[in-house]
């Protein structure tokens, strides 16, 4: 399978016309591709060689103008994750913090060295950093009363006793 360049099906002086295009471009301040088609369409710049096509053609060639776009994305907020099924599985002999988050069906594992209220609370703390670490905010953890000494401890989360 080979792919096709994108500069394939244009003739050398419509890539020529397109080169150009973006130079101007960046030379009136890199607007937007369609302010930038309204600057020529309405002649806003005296003599510009640039036509409409050589716009066209350069946005299909060069694909949008990386210059254009900075500082135009709006940064999403993180997701909230609205709730946390937090259990120690007793059957397996080794003690393991396991996490399974309900709006994205993320599983976490942490080895638990023991029960105690200290280590209880630095699993808690992993998990809740690895949310962190991919953008994600833990609001509530459905926990069981094994989890009742951490009451206050775990910073923002709400520790939901109920599960």
């Amino acid at each position: 399978v080979t792919v096709d360049s994108p500069d394939e099906g244009y003739s050398p002086r419509q890539i020529a016309s397109a080169k150009n295009a973006r130079k101007a471009m960046s030379m009136f301040g890199s607007p937007s591709a369609a302010t930038f088609k309204l600057m020529v369409r309405d002649n806003f710049i005296n003599n510009c060689p640039v036509t409409l096509d050589a716009i066209r053609v350069a946005n299909n060639i060069f694909g949008p103008d990386a210059a254009s776009l900075q500082g135009k994305m709006a940064r999403r907020p993180p997701e909230h994750v609205d709730s946390e099924l937090v259990e120690i599985p007793p059957e397996i002999g080794l003690p393991f913090l396991v996490s399974i988050s309900r709006n994205i069906t993320l599983i976490t594992v942490t080895y638990m060295p023991s029960r105690t209220t200290a280590d209880l609370k630095k699993g808690m703390t992993q998990i809740v950093l690895v949310y962190r670490r991919r953008g994600l905010t833990v609001t509530t953890a459905m926990v069981d009363n094994q989890f009742n000494p951490l009451r206050g401890l775990v910073g923002d989360v709400d520790l939901n006793f109920t599960a």
